[in-house]
């Protein structure tokens, strides 16, 4: 073998290896290209998955606090129908008990 095929090989083993190290190059960007898209669309379906359950505790928690305000409203309501009642039943007791202390005199 004389010294110009040797080179000749030679520069053909270099190109070849610079094709075979441009080829994984190439590879390994396309598998990090991927890689980023799988990272995003999994940080996508957390964050939809999050929001689901953030919209689903907000309703929760929403449903229970009209609840509560529904218990307190009745509450209320029996409270005042129980004050009027009492207002009914003791109206003229209490005129008369005001009136006296306003006064000083027992009604007529």
């Amino acid at each position: 073998m004389d010294y110009a095929e040797m080179v000749k090989q030679i520069l053909a083993a270099e190109q070849g290896a610079k094709a075979l190290a441009d080829e994984a190059q190439e590879k390994e960007q396309q598998l990090q290209e991927g890689l980023d898209q799988e990272i995003d669309a999994m940080r996508q379906d957390y964050m939809a998955r999050a929001n689901q359950r953030l919209e689903e505790v907000r309703a929760t928690e929403t449903a229970a606090a009209e609840g509560k305000r529904r218990q307190m409203d009745e509450r209320l309501d029996q409270a005042m129908q129980t004050v009027e009642a009492a207002y009914e039943k003791n109206k003229e007791q209490w005129v008369g008990t005001l009136f006296t202390m306003i006064v000083g005199v027992e009604p007529s």
